[in-house]
């Protein structure tokens, strides 16, 4: 089995672990599985890099004793061809960019469980349900931004661009459906008192952009898209997916949890086939806004 592979595999049986202890044991033990998940993976991260950065050397050396070999051929010097010249280049060129991409990826990873970390730590209890979302998100946000400047990453690369609104517009509006239907599984009390355009607005301004965008940029634009490169379209997807549904063990609901798989895997898909944010992350944000701020009214 490829070792990209089992990485992903051990990373979700730790973070699936985290959230059981946290949901039905101690909070407490599962944030320090958190915190050396969170180390692991910064400190793999950084060795990748030691590594590719040693065998930037070792071609580096190479390629001065290549030149001064061929130098000497100028003096008289019989030189015959070098057994790596031919392939020095594509070795080269291949083995970073692994190295590079998984040490980009696992720093990613480090997002699922700084979410966790930060929505059972923060001091948020004074205020309402609903601001809780900005003092959460808003650190996860810096993080991703860091992230996606210091790996230089477009923002087509990462889905941030408009797309088709013949296609984002149809995947947007699944997102009455999906709320209902999640409503009716967890019926969860509403973030609001009253449903009055007063009320309404600002919360589903947040709920928009504090979980609809701030999760699809995390999940889709980030981890799916990094996973693609090393593992391929499919498994990348069905990775996501698993671990998007994972984080959601604390509604203790195994029909949720399928059901949020299930969403997953639509909202995977779609970013695949369009490479675009927009639509997954309309759907998404409408989700939350009929769940919490619509359908308890209804």
């Amino acid at each position: 089995m490829d070792g990209k592979v089992i990485i992903t595999i051990i990373y979700l049986l730790v973070v699936t672990g985290a959230e059981l202890v946290i949901t039905y044991h101690s909070v407490i033990l599962g944030l320090w599985i958190y915190a050396l998940l969170l180390l692991s993976l910064i400190a793999s991260s950084t060795l990748s890099i030691k590594q590719k950065t040693t065998l930037e050397g070792a071609l580096s050396e190479r390629d001065l004793l290549r030149s001064t070999l061929l130098g000497l051929r100028g003096q008289n010097f019989r030189v015959t061809a070098l057994p790596w010249s031919r392939p020095r280049k594509k070795f080269k060129d291949q083995s970073i960019r692994r190295e590079y991409d998984l040490s980009n990826f696992m720093k990613c990873l480090t997002l699922a469980p700084l979410i966790r970390m930060l929505s059972t730590s923060m001091p948020v209890a004074p205020l309402e349900q609903i601001y809780w979302f900005i003092v959460i998100n808003t650190p996860l946000f810096v993080i991703a931004i860091l992230l996606i400047k210091s790996q230089m990453l477009t923002k087509r690369f990462i889905g941030l661009r408009p797309g088709n609104w013949k296609i984002q517009f149809p995947i947007a509006i699944t997102g009455f459906f999906l709320g209902f239907m999640d409503y009716s599984l967890l019926r969860p009390s509403p973030l609001i008192a009253s449903l009055t355009p007063e009320t309404f607005l600002i919360p589903a301004a947040i709920l928009m952009i504090f979980t609809g965008f701030s999760e699809e940029l995390i999940f889709r634009g980030l981890i799916q898209t990094h996973a693609e490169k090393l593992t391929g379209k499919l498994y990348a997807l069905v990775f996501t997916s698993i671990l998007f549904a994972s984080m959601h063990i604390g509604w203790q609901s195994p029909p949720d949890l399928l059901f949020v798989f299930g969403v997953g895997l639509f909202y995977g898909y779609a970013f695949q086939k369009t490479r675009s944010l927009t639509g997954i992350t309309l759907s998404h944000g409408i989700t939350n806004i009929t769940m919490f701020l619509l359908a308890p009214f209804l």
